[in-house]
């Protein structure tokens, strides 16, 4: 009798795994994977897909046996991921449903991966229970970066851009790394040696290549080009003059752009050194055959090299001439001289290329001296007294012409007047002029103060005065640097009429 009941409560726990999850335990999850479709491998990762989908939803506590089943999933779909890709890759040409099929299944994949090990890090962190895990923070991490920079890779496959999230969740991921020295430490994916500023900077690289419109199999021989690099440059917090070319901020929802002038430090800036990394594309394309894979060579060089070009509006081809005031001093003097009567002895007329909600492209007749950062004033008509603001961010030869882009920083710049706190009984002080950068409704971000260097101060208060108004600000941290002058944020902490301030 004993035997008997001991046969029905092995078939009830029988029946009870069968109704189960299939990943109580790494025995039952093998047993899953075994039974995986055999007929192709799109069904195959099809189901594996849904199995992560389901794993995700149960929404366990992290322990080490569920992390270890997470592996197990990983493990066999990365094998069967491949084989998706390389079929992606080759039915570009041809089979347009297919293709399709395949973008989707390979972005489920990579966006169920980056979200069960995102939420194994942040319980490795809150849950008190998951202490087992410590150890393998820097594993849960780099898996967390490496998978969510391959969905933001997946939408240059789209021609989209990544999502401003999907830049805030990996540089709030390598800070916490960062800050508990974990960033450099070994891991092993796969039978690949990484760390998790690795990951990171690969995904940054991306960024700065920005493929969008790139074909399928250049996204991915670009990716695997900046893999193969080594030694592959580390974000560094600390600046090396003459050494770093570009920086990220990892207080900002994008990537990285191209450094300009002076060597900013603060707290959440992270520098890279990439004119290595340059020269050494650069050199690729020497030595190689003329053909498509050299010219792209040539390509991801260049958008490196001027970095921080963001493509996400489509320009427009725009000819004809426009007036300039290069550097500080003349735009400040071209926003003071608002009369109909304009003297353009002070300014250049340029030739506009082209234009895109973010910023202008032009043709100079000649080589001149612009560094990044250099600051323009640009409008069709002085006399009309209505100015853009903008700032060289690349410059380069091409069939001979002498191009230049410059970014958008504010459609309607106005020359104001400060004065800080400390100076407000003292009438003898000499005025101090500012440019205040108001940023349209649509436009991200805030809007931005243009100060001299030797006036600024981290949360300094101060009063600017833009006709009959008075607003009363807070300076915040610095943007980046022009000249002798500075682009800081701001908060305002109240407005009122002039009248009723004096």
């Amino acid at each position: 009798m004993n035997e008997f009941f001991g046969m029905l409560s092995t078939i009830a726990r029988r029946r009870k795994a069968g109704t189960g999850s299939p990943f109580v335990s790494l025995k039952a999850t093998a047993r899953w994977l075994q039974h995986l479709p055999s007929d192709s491998d799109y069904d195959a990762h099809h189901a594996l897909v849904e199995g992560l989908e389901r794993f995700n939803a149960e929404r366990g506590t992290a322990t080490l046996m569920r992390m270890n089943v997470l592996q197990a999933l990983e493990t066999a779909g990365t094998v069967l991921q491949q084989r998706i890709v390389e079929q992606y890759v080759r039915n570009q040409a041809a089979f347009r449903l297919a293709r399709q099929a395949l973008w989707r299944e390979s972005w489920m994949f990579w966006s169920l991966l980056a979200e069960a090990w995102l939420d194994f890090l942040k319980q490795s962190y809150r849950n008190g229970a998951s202490v087992e895990l410590k150890s393998h923070v820097a594993g849960i991490a780099a898996r967390a970066l490496r998978y969510a920079g391959l969905v933001m890779r997946w939408e240059y496959h789209q021609a989209r851009d990544p999502a401003p999230s999907a830049w805030r969740r990996i540089h709030k991921i390598f800070r916490l790394v960062e800050r508990d020295g974990f960033d450099r430490t070994p891991v092993t994916i796969g039978e690949e040696g990484t760390h998790c500023a690795r990951e990171y900077a690969l995904t940054v690289l991306m960024g700065l290549v920005h493929p969008v419109g790139f074909r399928a199999h250049e996204i991915e021989l670009i990716a695997q080009m900046l893999a193969d690099y080594e030694p592959l440059p580390l974000p560094v917090a600390v600046p090396t003059r003459d050494v770093d070319s570009h920086v990220v901020d990892l207080s900002l929802a994008e990537g990285a752009s191209k450094l300009d002038g002076e060597r900013l430090r603060g707290r959440r800036l992270r520098y890279f050194a990439l004119n290595d990394l340059v020269a050494h594309l650069k050199s690729i394309d020497a030595g190689a055959a003329a053909g498509a894979d050299a010219a792209l060579t040539r390509q991801v060089a260049s958008l490196i090299e001027r970095g921080g070009i963001r493509r996400n509006r489509q320009r427009t081809h725009r000819f004809g001439r426009v007036w300039v005031a290069a550097g500080i001093e003349p735009v400040m003097s071209a926003l003071a001289a608002s009369a109909p009567g304009l003297d353009r002895g002070g300014l250049e007329p340029w030739m506009l290329r082209d234009e895109s909600t973010e910023g202008m492209g032009f043709v100079l007749p000649e080589q001149c001296v612009l560094p990044h950062g250099r600051l323009l004033a640009v409008s069709w008509d002085p006399a009309e007294a209505v100015w853009q603001l903008l700032a060289v961010r690349w410059t380069r030869e091409e069939d001979g012409q002498h191009l230049v882009g410059a970014q958008r920083l504010s459609r309607h710049p106005k020359r104001v007047e400060v004065l800080f706190d400390a100076q407000a009984d003292d009438q003898g002080e000499p005025r101090v002029w500012a440019l205040f950068m108001p940023l349209a409704e649509h436009d991200q971000g805030l809007s931005n103060l243009l100060l001299p260097k030797a006036h600024y101060r981290l949360g300094a208060s101060l009063t600017l005065r833009d006709g009959d108004m008075v607003y009363r600000l807070r300076l915040g941290e610095v943007q980046e640097a022009h000249e002798a002058w500075l682009r800081v944020g701001m908060d305002v902490l109240g407005r009122e009429q002039f009248a009723a301030a004096a």
